[in-house]
């Protein structure tokens, strides 16, 4: 006999009508964000061994994992999703000219909009970009329901 499990599944994204829906998911579940970014040169980005290491500030294979990092790589703590919004804003000002074709490639409307969108939805966001062709840049924001900031 087969046992199927319930799995929760995420409901299928909208990419015509995010903009029309403003998703509460992070308040009934009483989210709040950690913030992480990791600059890591392309052989570093490449050590999976050195990227499974929690004892690490590397960014982590998965993107859950940061939330197992040691609290030194939590750069913030977003408390509504516009916070976590404006900490991606301030990462992405002063690198987007050394992303190159990535910086064009969704207007930041979108790339903002979408990202407030996930936040608000539950979901984890996790950019990744090319700098200059040889250090890549990871930025994360893991939500957590953990009690972990009195």
């Amino acid at each position: 006999m087969c046992m199927v499990r319930s799995v929760r599944r995420m409901p299928e994204f909208d990419w015509d009508g995010w903009e029309k829906t403003v998703p509460t998911e992070w308040k009934d579940r009483r989210l709040h964000w950690h913030c992480h970014s990791c600059r890591m040169e392309g052989e570093t980005y490449g050590n999976e061994a050195a990227r499974r290491d929690l004892a690490t500030e590397y960014a982590p294979k998965l993107i859950r994992d940061w939330l197992r990092k040691p609290v030194r790589t939590v750069r913030r703590v977003a408390m509504v999703p516009e916070d976590g919004v404006a900490w991606l804003r301030e990462q992405w000002a002063p690198i987007r000219a050394q992303a190159g074709e990535e910086a064009e490639a969704i207007p930041d409307a979108a790339r903002f909009g979408r990202a407030e969108h996930a936040l608000r939805g539950g979901a984890d966001v996790c950019w990744g970009f090319w700098l200059n062709g040889s250090t890549h840049l990871h930025l994360a924001i893991v939500g957590t329901s953990e009690a972990c900031h009195a």
